[in-house]
């Protein structure tokens, strides 16, 4: 409960601060040495059920792409959760805004920090209180993209999460499960 006040809280300064979204994100880390690895995701649910948000993962070079979508779940005002992956394996490189929130011309605050090797905490939420966005099919709520540093296969998991709905304050959507899934490369 104590994580969820401090979330409304940091959301509603960042709403204060700045009038808007944005997409982009900075690197971190530097990428290392010379070898390039093939990056891939396997997710965990691959045909995700109503109330989930689930990863779903694309890449083609050392770059893994996950995409965090809800499914089945309506009146998302926002977010907040934590990307647990071995920092062995990967390393936070940038990330995308999602189109989830974004529907209806809502402008969209994205707070994403990654100071911590291995772990990415994200809190992303429509900046004016109203209506929360629908998802019947899988719809992105935000991409994440790891650099593949090393091979092997390691699970990539969401944790600390929660869905808002659109009250004021926003409240925890219950009943959503979530599920992660596995970063391999070669």
């Amino acid at each position: 409960m104590r994580r969820f006040h401090w979330i409304l809280i940091a959301l509603f300064l960042t709403f204060i601060v700045s009038c808007g979204g944005g997409s982009g994100g900075g690197v971190v880390g530097g990428g290392g040495g010379s070898t390039i690895y093939a990056g891939s995701f396997t997710p965990a649910e691959p045909n995700p059920g109503a109330n989930s948000v689930s990863l779903m993962g694309s890449g083609s070079s050392n770059i893994v792409t996950l995409t965090v979508n809800v499914t089945g779940t309506n009146d998302v005002f926002g977010g907040s959760f934590d990307l647990v992956y071995d920092p062995t394996m990967g390393e936070f490189a940038n990330w995308v805004a999602g189109n989830l929130l974004e529907s209806g011309g809502h402008q969209v605050s994205y707070q994403i920090n990654a100071q911590q090797a291995g772990r990415v905490i994200v809190g992303v939420s429509r900046t004016t209180i109203g209506a929360g966005a629908d998802a019947g099919i899988s719809t992105a709520l935000v991409q994440l993209r790891l650099r593949v540093i090393d091979a092997g296969s390691s699970p990539v998991r969401i944790e600390n999460a929660d869905l808002f709905n659109s009250q004021n304050p926003p409240g925890t959507l219950a009943g959503i499960s979530f599920s992660g899934g596995t970063l391999s490369a070669q």
